[in-house]
Parts: C-alpha cells; structure tokens; sequence
C-alpha cells in the first residue's frame, strides 16, 4: 500500500515532467488502464492457485526491476517517453495478477457479514499507509524529483514479496477441470440473474471507470495552473483525497450497510461528481482545496469500497476471482479511453471545463444508478 501509494503520486508527475505535455500524462493512464482490463485472463488463475501467496512472491520482484528502471533512467538520462511507457504495460500487466488476488481475498477469508467491516479496518490500516506513502512520495518530488519515488516502489516491493512467503490464502477447490472452463463458468456468472443486476451495475460502472483517471489528471492540472507549478500543492491535494477515502472506509464499516448497497453506490457517483464541481469552483487557496478533496476523496472511496463489499459479500469465494476481474473489464476500457480523453481536455489548461466534465458525467453516473433497478435493489 506504502509502494503504490508512492508509484502513484509520482509517475503522473514523472511522466509531465519528462515531456511537460499533459497527452504524455493522459498515455500513461490509459496504457495503466488498458493493461489493467486485462485482468479477467488472470481472474481464472487466481481462482484455482492453492496458495494465492505465490501470485505475490512471483510478481512482486519483476515489477520491482521494471520500476527501479525507470528510477535509474531518469536519473542517469536514459529514459524516453517510449520507454517509460513499455516499463509502465510491464508493471500494470503484472499488477493484474496482484490485484485480483488481493480483492479475492477478503471473500476468502472473512464471512459476507464482515465485508464491510473488513473493508473499514483494512481501509483505515491501508489507507494510513497510503497517506504515508504520497506523503514521502510528494517529499521526494519536491526534494530529489520523482525518480525517488520509482526507487522507493522498487525496494517497498521487494519487501512484500517477502513479507507474502509465510501468508495462506487457500480459496476452496473449484470444480472446473480446465482454465477454459473456469474462464465461461466466472462470465456466466455475470450475465446470470433476474434482470441482470451485475450487467446493469456494469453500466453505471463503465461510466464511473471513464472518470477513473480523472483526480490524478485534475490535481496535475490544479498544480501546474492554478497553484503554479507547485509540488506542495499537488502532494497535499492528492493526499486530501486519501484521507477522505480512509474517512470514508470508516464510516461504512461502522454502518456496514450491506441492505442498501444499490443507494449507496448511486448517491456516492452524485455526491463525487457535486464535490468536484465544488472543487474547480472555489478560489486558489490550499486549504479550501484540500477539504474539497478531502470530500472528492470520500465520496470516490465509498462507491468503490461498497462495490467490492457487495462482490465478497453476495458471491461464492472461489469464484472471486473471476467474477471481480471480469467486472473490472467495463470500467477498465473506459478508463483507458476516459484518460485520453481527459487528458486532452486537460492541455487547453482550463480547471473548471475540466471539473465540469468530470462532475456533470458521475451525478449523470449516479442519477442512472437509481433509475436501473437491478442496481437500486442491489443488497446481500
């Protein structure tokens, strides 16, 4: 969480860095976003692996070498634009693998009625080290450039590879004889039900997933305009928008609303997309942006975090896996495209057409979440 919390903050403002074109910024996006689409080819495999901890041992260290290489590239100047970007599909391609099996996880090893709870504490735990992380990773923008922060991924991951060796996560034995078996076994289970619900959820998913990119692009945007090329004001934004997440993960884990989740995905869209109009809004003063975020943050964090209650909760926990990846599909070409798109927006240097977009796009995300009723109805 530490590691890519500071991954995070820092190949966005790596990659304005390197070529100073928001495009550049927008390309690394999607290239993170497609690769991640790719994550219902690794859904199967998480699904029947024994022990998920060798998804962890066997990933974590190449990641590791991709990343240190773009630290050592660009502090001894040999990295490009190009490069970045093949070292970037590198690690997102091999996140897949982690990603799903971390969402798994909880469904494996907790009851349905501890989902929530589960996401609270784990969110609360993560979470402070994510602030943790873009903390040390906005110090080591602005003190040593956002290499340090590639360095730093590097050595975190290398850690937890280790850390992962004594773990067990055993989901229980799938039935499916054959990768290919698993693989239509985990769709079927996505186009199943009266009315479709997960369908309809992937509707307003896909929509939320175009904006997925969107407060990395925006707080890029703020700190390079509005707050004047300042490293301060980016790495305090973006970590207001952390801890509104952790904020959030709380106060759901404390309601554990698991008998209203089709409500409280939907006013979650709205809600984020009022707070970034709010955002654009208000006057250049830190303090006033960073509450602003604090609430984009909140609001980002608790449709995602009743989403993935709702998968562990209401599915059976070898098909985790699958499911979750194939979900992932929708928003995650939307994501890609989405990145591009905003990006574009982005290098007009206009804040405010940029969080107009953005706002009107998820409360249009949320208004359709309570008309379609598969979703409105959502619970476990």
């Amino acid at each position: 969480m530490v590691g890519y919390a500071v991954y995070s903050i820092s190949i966005v403002w790596l990659a304005y860095s390197l070529s100073h074109n928001f495009l550049d910024v927008g390309a690394v996006l999607f290239i993170e976003y497609a690769c991640y689409t790719l994550t219902f080819l690794t859904g199967p495999v998480v699904d029947r692996v024994r022990n998920q901890r060798m998804i962890f041992v066997v990933s974590y260290p190449i990641q590791a070498a991709a990343t240190a290489a773009i630290g050592l590239g660009v502090r001894y100047g040999f990295l490009s634009v190009d490069l970045l970007f093949a070292l970037v599909a590198v690690i997102s391609i091999l996140w897949d693998m982690t990603w799903a099996a971390i969402n798994a996880a909880p469904g494996v090893l907790l009851s349905a009625d501890e989902q929530f709870a589960a996401s609270g504490v784990s969110g609360a735990v993560g979470g402070a080290l994510a602030i943790v992380g873009y903390a040390v990773g906005g110090a080591l923008i602005l003190w040593v450039g956002p290499e340090g922060g590639m360095l730093l991924y590097a050595a975190l991951l290398v850690a937890g590879a280790a850390l992962a060796i004594p773990l067990v996560i055993s989901p229980p034995r799938t039935s499916e004889r054959s990768f290919s078996e698993s693989f239509w076994k985990g769709w079927r289970v996505v186009f199943a039900g009266s009315g479709r619900p997960l369908l309809q959820l992937a509707t307003i998913d896909a929509i939320e997933g175009f904006f997925v990119g969107a407060a990395a692009i925006l707080i890029t945007l703020l700190a390079a305009t509005t707050y004047h090329q300042s490293a301060v004001g980016y790495g305090v934004l973006f970590t207001a928008y952390i801890v509104g997440g952790v904020a959030a993960g709380l106060a759901l884990g404390r309601w554990n609303p698991r008998r209203r989740v089709g409500p409280v995905l939907a006013y979650a869209l709205a809600a984020g997309g009022a707070m970034y109009l709010v955002a654009v809004a208000l006057p250049a003063v830190l303090l006033l942006g960073g509450i602003a975020w604090f609430f984009v943050g909140f609001a980002a964090s608790a449709y995602l975090d009743t989403k993935y209650a709702f998968y562990r909760g209401a599915l059976p926990p070898q098909q985790l896996g699958r499911v979750i990846s194939n979900m992932y599909l929708f928003p995650g070409i939307a994501g890609s495209v989405g990145a591009l798109v905003l990006s574009a927006i982005a290098t007009h240097g206009s804040p405010v057409a940029l969080g107009v977009t953005i706002g009107v796009g998820l409360v249009a995300a949320g208004a359709l979440g309570i008309v379609l009723p598969g979703v409105r109805r959502m619970r476990y």
